[in-house]
């Protein structure tokens, strides 16, 4: 490890750019907690069953040459090659579900970062193949996909989810919870141009951490 040779700039430089980075994390968790506050006011927003606003996607139509894609509930959607190094999917491939654009999964794993799963929308791909065995879904006209991600991720539904796991994880890691019973769930959401309202805001600003983030942890080399 001694040997290896990393880019560093001056001490000074060093202090200055740690200190703008733990400014701008605070800045990013104070933009996050009042974001996420947004959505739990929900004063006058509407109670209904997540299924009430949300339609099940199911099989693949044969292809086989998409992408396969595995959630990581830190990272969102990635490819099973990034993630295992190699498409771990095998035979089972052929059961995958293919989801496009703007449809979304649950992954109903446990973990440290989702105690109750986690939930995300595909953007970064087209289509994509991803496990049959997680819960995938689309939105109907009175929800807007990316809403529904953020309101899982302000995990404001672990409560409900809570009920509906009888035993604790299985031996795989998947929590007890079937398609119909998680569809049952109560959410509470506004009308949907206030949902796509308060998406686009989050998304905006999630877009503007991760710019702020590859500036200044990989900064731009000089000529």
């Amino acid at each position: 490890m001694k040997s290896i040779l990393i880019p560093a700039p001056s001490y000074a430089e060093h202090l200055k750019i740690g200190d703008y980075i733990e400014k701008l994390d605070n800045l990013i968790t104070l933009h996050q907690r009042k974001s996420y506050q947004t959505i739990k006011a929900k004063k006058d927003w509407e109670q209904r069953k997540l299924g009430e606003v949300c339609e099940r996607v199911q099989g693949n139509d044969g292809r086989m040459d998409l992408p396969t894609l595995t959630i990581s509930a830190a990272n969102g959607w990635m490819s099973q090659e990034d993630r295992f190094s190699g498409n771990i999917a095998g035979k089972e491939q052929k059961n995958y579900t293919l989801l496009q654009k703007g449809q979304l999964s649950y992954n109903h794993g446990n973990s440290k970062l989702a105690k109750y799963g986690t939930v995300f929308s595909l953007r970064t791909y087209e289509e994509a193949l991803v496990p049959k065995v997680y819960h995938s879904f689309r939105v109907t006209n009175e929800a807007d996909a990316d809403f529904i991600e953020y309101m899982f991720a302000t995990k404001l539904p672990d409560k409900e989810l809570r009920k509906l796991i009888s035993s604790g994880a299985r031996m795989d890691g998947l929590l007890n919870i079937n398609y119909n019973d998680f569809m049952g769930i109560a959410i509470s959401i506004p009308k949907i141009d206030e949902q796509q309202k308060i998406s686009n805001y989050l998304r905006s600003l999630d877009n503007l951490i991760t710019l702020h983030r590859r500036v200044y942890y990989h900064p731009k080399k000089e000529d």
